[in-house]
């Protein structure tokens, strides 16, 4: 009994130093190194095309008899468009026709009279021109009728009319445009230091504004031989899916051109790097307590920095209260997130 009454308050002394002990280790936040992907990109700024635009004109004279389209419809190429006042081309035709069988009939009667040997070979050469003459002027009526009806030249998607029904046009006025929207071009340059890296097939990435942080995927369709002698640029075009033709001409867009991607790349909190002089180190756990090594990082992506040398991806980094510790101090960890 009396044993028991010295041991117990020795015992309850030991722990309680114990726990004063432990209490005093310094309170460090810690986190496990992540795989993730990571690319290389090359950001830039863009705008946004139509895959074709077009105005429609007329390529003839005339009045606007009757307008089939409405604004802002999709059409199908050879789609009628507009229509204009087609007597006066319509009557001309009619005479071009009536010249040429006059023609035809003057010819016969040529050559007829030309193998009795009652005609010389000029009155028969004067009668193949005529004819000739006269099929020429019909084609060309028909071509002028075939003109007022103007007609989509390819699919797209119309714009807003400049013309009303009434409106006398001449040759080359405008009417209304005419897009593509599904697929859209975008346009951007690289600057002269970058122009190596970019290749056709490259994948790039769109973003707007209007979209958030939405990514809008294409690819490089074409690179201009020359750079600007001004900018030392290289101008670049791309292309991107637009089946919703949610994307609109004209949008400013911000470009991200895929150089490279590394599927399970490395990456731990930023926060969690120390900047020594020239170098970077990151101080670990090991057994409770911290170790310092020494790591090259690689993209810096949103609070997370990639480790290309000094980690395997097993360790756990101190990602704050690093500052507070040296190699081999005792410490006491928390999870990244919850709280020191």
């Amino acid at each position: 009994m009396i044993v028991r009454r010295v041991l117990w308050p020795l015992m309850l002394g030991l722990l309680g130093s114990s726990l004063v002990l432990a209490e005093q280790r310094t309170l460090v936040e810690v986190a496990q190194p992540e795989r993730t992907l990571v690319r290389d990109e090359l950001i830039t700024f863009g705008s946004l095309r139509s895959d074709e635009s077009t105005m429609i004109r007329p390529e003839v004279e005339g009045r606007i008899a009757i307008l089939y389209f409405q604004e802002g419809q999709a059409v199908k190429s050879g789609d009628l468009l507009v229509g204009l006042d087609d007597a006066i081309a319509r009557a001309e035709l009619a005479q071009a026709r009536a010249n040429l069988d006059l023609a035809e009939k003057s010819f016969a009667r040529a050559q007829m009279l030309f193998k009795r040997g009652a005609s010389n070979a000029q009155a028969l050469d004067e009668a193949s021109s005529q004819q000739q003459a006269a099929r020429a002027s019909l084609a060309l009526s028909q071509a002028r009728l075939d003109k007022t009806q103007i007609r989509a030249p390819y699919d797209g998607v119309l714009g807003l009319r400049l013309v009303s029904i009434g409106d006398y046009l001449s040759p080359g006025e405008d009417i209304v445009n005419l897009e593509v929207l599904d697929p859209l071009k975008v346009d951007f340059r690289v600057p002269q230091k970058a122009v190596s890296q970019v290749r056709i097939g490259q994948v790039v990435e769109l973003t707007l504004d209007t979209f958030g942080g939405e990514r809008f995927q294409g690819r490089i369709i074409a690179l201009n031989p020359r750079l600007d002698e001004v900018g030392r640029s290289q101008a670049i075009r791309a292309q991107v899916a637009n089946s919703d033709h949610r994307l609109k001409p004209g949008q400013f867009v911000k470009v991200s051109v895929i150089l490279a991607e590394r599927p399970k790349a490395l990456v731990i909190p930023e926060e969690a790097v120390m900047p020594m002089g020239q170098l970077l180190f990151v101080n670990l756990v090991v057994d409770g307590k911290v170790e310092r090594r020494q790591i090259r990082i690689g993209q810096r992506l949103r609070g997370r920095a990639e480790v290309v040398e000094g980690l395997q991806g097993d360790e756990t980094v101190i990602s704050a209260g690093w500052q507070k510790v040296g190699p081999g101090d005792e410490v006491r960890t928390v999870q990244r997130g919850e709280g020191a």
